[in-house]
């Protein structure tokens, strides 16, 4: 009976143990959705083939899907809080470097807005021989869909078809537009910032711009990848209980 209730205890130790190191390296794959660090990832492969691959510039939205975007061919670089005008300043500085690739993606204008000169300043940047991608967003203040100025984005992307693409991330993703433990949430409580799980979905969807990308999965869809927090929340109270009430079992065994 002892090497019975021993070998049952080592079992939940070791399963205590494998969730606490599972739940860490999530915490520390999670970003600081701070104002004050730019994060910057290369592309795991260039779509493009040659010359710089593409670039994906925005704000804190970009922060967790950096894995998912570097996996589909993106290089990254995103900052909490930056907006539109910053993300101009950033493909300015990239083509003066002579590093600006033929396509440019910005998720930027949910903090501060954009407008149609703002539109201007970007497609001066880029000049007439590169795309570039607007994405649509979600109020940073409020969570709630979508963005204000949104319609300049759209309007941009009419009137320049041969220079702007338009990636409506707010109409494809708002079947999903809940909170863990939902099913099917795509977004954690700001219902602005993408989960792991909508961080997936994000990746892929951006990927439907690029050259030979994976195709988007269909909006009614979950995309089946991330890691939701929940399973880890109540799985390490259960242990615990199984572990109490196995101590607690082998004291009355002792004792009789």
């Amino acid at each position: 009976m002892r090497s019975r209730t021993k070998a049952v205890l080592v079992g939940l130790t070791l399963a205590l143990l494998a969730l606490w190191q599972a739940s860490g390296a999530l915490a520390a794959g999670e970003p600081e959705f701070g104002c004050g660090h730019v994060h910057t990832a290369q592309a795991e492969r260039n779509p493009l083939g040659s010359g710089p691959p593409p670039i994906a510039i925005g704000d804190s939205t970009m922060l967790l899907p950096i894995p998912d975007l570097t996996r589909v061919g993106f290089d990254v670089n995103a900052l909490g809080c930056r907006g539109f005008k910053q993300s101009v300043w950033v493909a300015r500085d990239l083509r003066n470097r002579g590093e600006l690739p033929s396509l440019v993606v910005f998720n930027a204008y949910g903090n501060g807005g954009v407008d149609d000169d703002l539109i201007k300043f970007a497609l001066k940047v880029l000049g007439p021989k590169r795309t570039l991608v607007l994405v649509t967003a979600y109020d940073a203040d409020t969570g709630h869909p979508p963005a204000p100025d949104t319609n300049v984005i759209v309007n941009a992307a009419r009137q320049h078809p041969g220079q702007i693409k338009l990636l409506d991330w707010v109409k494809y993703s708002l079947p999903h537009h809940r909170v863990e433990p939902a099913p099917g949430a795509w977004f954690l409580p700001d219902l602005f910032h993408p989960n792991f799980t909508g961080a997936h979905a994000y990746g892929n969807f951006l990927a439907g711009v690029l050259p030979g990308g994976p195709p988007a999965v269909a909006s009614g869809e979950s995309s089946g990848g991330g890691t939701p927090w929940w399973p880890f929340a109540v799985g390490g109270p259960v242990l615990l209980a199984g572990l109490a009430l196995f101590l607690a079992r082998g004291r009355v065994g002792s004792q009789s």
